[in-house]
């Protein structure tokens, strides 16, 4: 399964927005199931970047995968520098221009608060 990663730093150049989407998705979906590997900054990284998407949908597959993890007690302290470095973005997204996207930023702005 790493090896399919090899390129994964890539797909911010992809210039179709539904194979962005599914990484995003799957992105968070493997940092919730095999945290050991997934969870930490060297992937982390990739959603936060992925936030500033002109797309709608790929900002919300990353706010929704986001809010999996914060969700999470356990997964807490694996997030303390992604959240620091990416606290302003999050906050700036809860004026999304998308209105789902903003509605699912403050979702997760509670959950981080707690």
């Amino acid at each position: 399964m790493l090896a399919t990663l090899k390129g994964f730093n890539l797909i911010n150049l992809d210039v179709l927005p539904e194979i962005r989407c599914i990484c995003m998705e799957e992105l968070g979906l493997w940092m919730k199931l095999y945290s050991s590997v997934f969870l930490n900054d060297s992937y982390l990284k990739y959603i936060g970047w992925m936030m500033h998407d002109k797309i709608p949908d790929v900002r919300l597959k990353c706010v929704l995968g986001l809010q999996g993890l914060y969700g999470d007690p356990l997964f807490l302290p694996k997030l303390d520098l992604f959240t620091s470095r990416f606290k302003d973005r999050m906050v700036s997204m809860t004026l999304d221009k998308d209105s789902e996207v903003a509605v699912q930023t403050m979702k997760l702005l509670v959950l981080i608060s707690k």
